[in-house]
């Protein structure tokens, strides 16, 4: 069997709209960016890191690591260490004045190592607003209400599964839910909560988190406008597969207490009400570790920290993306291109398979026989079609919008 490869060029351009890494490979040069908010690369020394932020918490237990992300071009990360009777970890806050209105995305690396497993606490990135803009964090953990104050996001280990703890939404937000009927409000969580059953484990599709691996996260936020609106959404991704995403009118499902459970059979979701005041924005991050006391000494890993009015996506590597290799492209057509729903393939003999792999080389679909591909579901950003036919494979490079 014969194996060519084939592949449509794009213009960059097209691309500006749909992934921000794409433009900037291994992240070089990505602070540079329009639509780029803040980066921290933790590139310059420590002193100038600490520099940065409002608030640290034991820099005595930051170090610089030279352990990093496949892809970036730094050479360090940041590590923050918690050693029991000492310190309970330590955190990094920065505020942002005025702040930013409308949609927001923070994409970061984290390392969480396998020396804690039953032992968590928060253990990640928050972004979020306070109403006044505050320079140190201010949870206020416990509280209802509070829609004219504050937002809180993270993406955690949350649920226990085993040796390796399920990840999930952990957010605080005006009009969030009580798990004991308004007394007290806890965060809220969104995912895997939502893919199992009520006293089991989270099924097997729940994202877990992946110890002693470079996870690349991000999240979205988009504020209610106008503040009395619910139409604010959260969306979040894992090395870029979403995870979900909730806006007004999806996905169906319900609440229990103070967790999200999807569900075809239920209303659709109704929306975030986000705020109440319109002074309210986001307007801080937290690079946060804070390890319960009980467990063992331990640490955490940060590196690459993008925030962005645009989906950022993970480190582009043209090292280990798919090769593009020109060849036959003139008798193919696949058309939209770019696309944001079906897209269909034309001029080929029978197709025997198609599969689409993600730039860092992972298959995120496959069918056979199809000339038309759904990828309404994929996030944006550069993707290949790899179309088998008796004879000859044909590797086609895709955008979705």
């Amino acid at each position: 069997m014969r194996y060519i490869t084939v592949i449509l060029f794009i213009v960059s351009a097209t691309l500006s709209h749909s992934q921000i890494s794409v433009k900037y490979p291994n992240d070089a040069g990505i602070e540079k960016d329009p639509d780029v908010l803040y980066v921290e690369k933790f590139n310059d020394g420590l002193n100038n890191i600490l520099g940065r932020y409002d608030e640290i918490v034991n820099s005595g237990g930051m170090t610089l690591d030279r352990d990093i992300p496949s892809g970036s071009l730094e050479p360090y990360s940041l590590r923050i260490t918690s050693i029991p009777g000492e310190n309970m970890g330590g955190h990094l806050y920065k505020s942002f004045r005025p702040g930013f209105d409308n949609t927001v995305y923070l994409r970061y690396y984290v390392k969480h190592p396998s020396i804690p497993q039953g032992y968590y606490g928060h253990q990640g990135l928050w972004f979020g607003g306070y109403n006044p803009v505050l320079d140190y964090p201010y949870p206020r953990a416990g509280i209802c209400g509070l829609g004219s104050s504050r937002i809180s996001i993270a993406f955690e280990n949350v649920w226990r599964s085993g040796s390796r703890p399920g990840m999930d939404a952990y957010i605080y937000w005006g009009d969030m839910k009580s798990y004991d009927e308004g007394a007290t409000c806890f965060g809220n969580t969104m995912i895997t909560e939502g893919r199992r059953d009520y006293q089991q484990a989270p099924a097997p599709d729940a994202p877990l988190c992946d110890f002693d691996e470079w996870m690349c996260i991000e999240v979205m936020i988009r504020l209610n406008d106008p503040v009395t609106a619910y139409n604010g959404e959260l969306r979040i991704w894992k090395n870029g597969t979403e995870l979900g995403h909730w806006g007004p009118g999806f996905p169906n499902g319900h609440w229990l207490k103070d967790k999200w459970y999807n569900n075809p059979a239920d209303p659709p979701f109704e929306g975030f009400r986000w705020r109440t005041d319109e002074n309210l924005n986001i307007n801080w991050i937290w690079i946060e570790f804070w390890h319960n006391s009980d467990g063992p000494s331990s640490h955490i890993k940060f590196s690459n920290i993008v925030m962005a009015r645009e989906y950022i996506g993970p480190i582009y590597d043209p090292a280990t993306a798919l090769p593009e290799i020109p060849g036959k492209s003139k008798n193919i057509t696949v058309s939209p291109n770019p696309g944001s729903g079906t897209i269909n393939i034309s001029n080929i003999e029978k197709i025997c398979k198609t599969s689409v792999f993600n730039v860092l080389g992972k298959k995120v679909m496959e069918t056979e026989s199809d000339t038309e591909i759904d990828v309404s579901y994929l996030n944006p950003g550069i993707y290949f079609l790899n179309i088998e036919t008796e004879n000859d494979q044909y590797r086609v490079r895709i955008v979705k919008n």
